[in-house]
């Protein structure tokens, strides 16, 4: 593995020509590091990610080079022989920290008086989370929430998912409530 492909420096041509080629010829990539590998991957999400965020807000529409989202993911996961658990556990992270810089930037946007701007990042949001729905009270959507409480009021962040449920199918509305701290989940 050359420096090129450390993860940091990759470019998004380089990860789907990777994917195309190993997709092709059914190829497997032992990389010798778990850092490294991890790192390739993590790159690889935050292509799908960038390009889903891109998107026309319609999921059914979004390909990585001629693939859906999630297919591309789960490819490149068996590519890297990186195990499913550790897969999802990345992309459930990279949604997470998607989903709180979101949030974030759409309440800015709304206290700058820039509506239409706020409400596109909040279609990031939901686009996001239709394509990778966060799992029910994960740790991640929790850590979400616990950064979002420490820089939103509870009042704001009840305005940024009114918002949310406003643009968005009901769906993706509990992982919203999740990542917004307004929803926790019952004890036993």
């Amino acid at each position: 593995m050359d420096n090129r492909m450390s993860g940091k420096d990759i470019s998004e041509d380089d990860i789907i020509q990777f994917r195309r080629t190993c997709k092709n010829s059914g190829a497997k990539v032992l990389i010798e590091t778990t850092n490294a590998r991890d790192s390739f991957y993590r790159a690889s999400v935050e292509l799908v990610l960038n390009s889903c965020s891109r998107s026309t807000y319609d999921s059914a529409a979004i390909l990585i080079d001629g693939e859906s989202p999630q297919n591309f993911v789960a490819g490149m996961a068996f590519n890297l022989g990186l195990d499913t658990v550790r897969a999802a556990r990345i992309v459930s992270a990279s949604v997470a920290s998607r989903t709180r810089s979101w949030f974030l930037q759409a309440w800015a946007l709304e206290m700058q008086g820039k509506h239409s701007e706020a409400v596109e990042e909040i279609s990031k949001i939901c686009l996001i989370h239709q394509i990778f729905p966060p799992e029910e009270f994960s740790p991640e959507m929790e850590m979400v929430a616990r950064g979002l409480e420490k820089h939103l009021r509870r009042e704001q962040r009840e305005f940024l998912l009114d918002l949310f449920v406003g643009k968005c199918d009901a769906g993706s509305r509990r992982s919203a409530a999740e990542a917004l701290g307004l929803v926790k989940p019952v004890e036993y």
